[in-house]
């Protein structure tokens, strides 16, 4: 996503949607009543109404309209923002007419709203900055082959190769186990190596056979601080052929995906612990949640997506406001989806919790 202006004192934000991760994020950022101007067609008659001959014509105009319904339609790749035209050329629409946006990628729009809450503006930040660095880093490994490639939505960049000669003497187990260490120690050397470089959020371990299994183990066993999460996939080969394979298989997304559900999932199993045994270190609902963070117990808040989007305008200051709260005092925040059971849990609850540092008394 590209943030092209921001304008906040004119609560005013232009957005170019450039990947599909973005219409998630615009969909989860523009609500009702949030004013939107965009490029748009329109079919309109043309020609006597009175007249057999009457036809239609699709025309493209600029619309600004006042959104009452926001739908992501992820079978069709696009977010569908329905609302009143408030603003268009007189002799192509009829003002307090409805019209419907369907902001695809490549689209760019401006999206006004009366308040921005910090959540939705450090969601479109994070989503900017996504664009400006690999999001994965891609090892495609074997006997004494592994290179390596950023990856991002652009595609992928060879960083580094290693190749090292693996000893195939029959019967000297030790003279092969050793050339594979050292194979692996420089592996790790030059993986070290792009981590120093590179701001990463996974490591996909890739290749035919069995050595990205053990590469993987050598890695985790090397415990390099900070390591971002890493995943194990079979390749057909390794080198480029094999880490586009990677890229068209969907194996990143998925993975980020996944990565993302098990955290939240996590939370949510400990929070519903820490209710269950009425332990005083979980709480649910708007007003024990708001107390908690007025005491400052709060160590992580989980607030679901769907409540966050559907609130109505007090709610969502009041929401914001927590938010901020909860991080002054250092603790952290996690928008939870809905798409995932964890995240229908959490909307049961009220769609609000939180794991709390301490025990408070109300």
């Amino acid at each position: 996503m590209k943030i092209v202006k921001r304008v906040l004192k004119e609560g005013k934000i232009v957005l170019k949607i450039e990947t599909l991760d973005d219409l998630w994020h615009l969909y989860n950022t523009v609500g009702p009543s949030d004013i939107v101007i965009s490029r748009t067609s329109r079919r309109v008659r043309v020609g006597d109404e009175d007249s057999r001959k009457s036809d239609s014509v699709r025309k493209f105009l600029m619309l600004k309209l006042r959104v009452e319904d926001v739908s992501f339609h992820n079978f069709s790749n696009r977010v569908r923002l329905k609302g009143v035209i408030l603003e268009g050329p007189s002799d192509l629409v009829n003002i307090g007419s409805y019209h419907t946006f369907n902001v695809e990628t490549g689209d760019t729009l401006t999206i006004i709203k009366e308040h921005w809450p910090k959540f939705v503006l450090d969601r479109l930040k994070e989503a900017a900055k996504s664009q400006l660095r690999p999001m994965c880093l891609i090892v495609t490994i074997e006997d004494g082959t592994a290179e390596m490639f950023l990856a991002a939505d652009s595609g992928i960049q060879e960083a580094v190769r290693i190749r090292t000669t693996i000893s195939r003497k029959r019967g000297d187990q030790k003279s092969h186990d050793a050339t594979m260490k050292e194979f692996f120690t420089d592996t790790l050397l030059a993986l070290r190596s792009q981590l120093e470089q590179h701001e990463f959020g996974l490591i996909v371990i890739a290749g035919p056979g069995f050595v990205k299994d053990h590469f993987r183990d050598f890695l985790v066993g090397a415990k390099i601080k900070d390591l971002p999460p890493v995943v194990v996939e079979s390749a057909n080969s390794i080198g480029v052929p094999g880490a586009k394979e990677i890229l068209y298989r969907g194996v990143i997304s998925k993975a980020v995906t996944e990565l993302k559900a098990e955290t939240e999932t996590r939370l949510i199993e400990t929070l519903i612990e820490h209710i269950s045994k009425d332990n005083g270190l979980g709480a649910y609902g708007n007003n024990e949640v708001s107390n908690a963070v007025d005491f400052g117990a709060v160590e992580e808040l989980l607030i679901t997506d769907k409540k966050l989007r559907e609130g109505a305008e007090k709610e969502r200051r009041w929401m914001d406001a927590l938010i901020r709260n909860t991080e002054k005092t250092r603790g952290s925040f996690h928008i939870v989806s809905t798409e995932h059971p964890a995240g229908d849990q959490l909307q049961r609850l009220g769609g609000i919790g939180a794991i709390l540092r301490f025990r408070f008394t109300q």
